[in-house]
């Protein structure tokens, strides 16, 4: 806090503020129960009048005040006119916010309104995005929830619950390899939903409708594209980290294997000596493998759940902690880093409000 000219304290918003306020108007609706929401944050801005709780507790909205803030920023978004009741439209929505909430806090940029060039950072483009176009909607009916891009890859993002349509494979592949969302690079599949692994797993295993959709796990076996299952907690963020390394199976292979590695001569393996590095989760990969025999190297947390996938395969399985597989990779120990620097305008000015 600080004393503004007529005497009157005034708290200052930080960097962190504005972008959770650009985040609520940018989705509309956040999670107001979801662990990836700051709550320090989020108390800041309800205190000052910018976000609320909608009427059912279950969602986080911007204000009038919000969005005037944001305005005179030269922020512009489309906003809601009313708040909507729980429904499978603001599940799905909220659903979509929880995910990139979870990205937002990773510093991936979540404010793509159009495909990223190759040189951007780390990217998701939500698919609410595309679908708000007029007279645009290059989605038709694919379920993916968005696209996570790396330079050299684009990820559609499913989000699976409890309670889940199932897939349809060849459509959905069929959208997400369009060169209009991947921008020339790699198709890839990621699945997500749950904090827990096994659950994200389970729940792919079924669908809980009589549609003539694929249970997930059967639809990601025909999609002819790597694939990741990744949870929704910090574990899985230092997965997604992981994995984003460029090359980051061989350069984890060549580190295990050291002078004795050789490139692979199947690309279901890592190594000549029958090795995969299965980080990434990818399930049909390590299926296909399990039918020759393979050593399979995952994170110690990952073990249990690929156990009950491949039991009765011929695959023995390595566990290496998340911590060894950063320093191979280089990456920094600290996953987030907490933003308190004040906001500063174009002009150069503090963004505060009276408290």
């Amino acid at each position: 806090c600080y004393t503004g000219m007529g005497g009157s304290a005034l708290v200052l918003y930080t960097n962190a503020e504005i972008e959770l306020l650009k985040l609520c108007a940018w989705c509309r609706d956040l999670p107001a129960g979801s662990t990836f929401l700051n709550k320090e944050n989020l108390r800041a801005l309800t205190a000052a009048g910018q976000l609320r709780i909608s009427r059912n507790a279950q969602s986080v909205r911007i204000t009038e005040s919000g969005k005037h803030t944001l305005d005179t920023l030269g922020l512009h978004f489309d906003y809601d006119s009313k708040s909507r009741g729980m429904g499978n439209y603001l599940i799905r929505r909220l659903n979509t916010a929880n995910l990139m909430l979870f990205f937002f806090g990773g510093k991936t940029d979540v404010f793509c309104s159009s495909v990223p060039d190759r040189n951007s950072p780390l990217s998701f483009l939500p698919s609410f995005a595309l679908r708000r176009e007029k007279n645009k909607n290059p989605l038709g009916t694919a379920r993916f929830n968005g696209m996570l891009y790396t330079k050299n890859t684009a990820r559609a993002v499913y989000y699976i619950t409890e309670e889940n349509d199932g897939l349809y494979p060849e459509a959905e592949r069929n959208t997400f390899t369009m060169n209009i969302l991947t921008g020339g690079r790699k198709s890839a599949a990621a699945f997500t939903g749950d904090k827990s692994l096994e659950k994200i797993i389970e729940y792919s295993a079924r669908k809980t409708t009589n549609s003539r959709a694929l249970p997930v796990l059967n639809a990601v076996r025909r999609l002819d594209c790597p694939v990741t299952f990744f949870p929704l907690s910090q574990a899985g963020a230092r997965q997604m980290r992981i994995i984003s390394v460029r090359d980051h199976r061989r350069i984890i292979a060549e580190s295990i294997l050291k002078a004795k590695y050789k490139p692979p001569e199947k690309n279901y393996y890592d190594t000549e000596e029958k090795i995969l590095i299965g980080i990434d989760m990818d399930i049909p990969r390590m299926e296909t493998a399990a039918e020759y025999g393979v050593h399979i190297f995952l994170l110690d947390w990952q073990v249990n759940a690929v156990k009950e996938i491949l039991r009765g395969k011929r695959a023995v399985l390595h566990p290496l902690t998340t911590e060894t597989a950063e320093e191979i990779l280089r990456l920094p120990s600290e996953l987030y880093v907490k933003e308190t620097k004040p906001y500063i305008t174009e002009k150069g000015e503090f963004l505060s409000a009276p408290v």
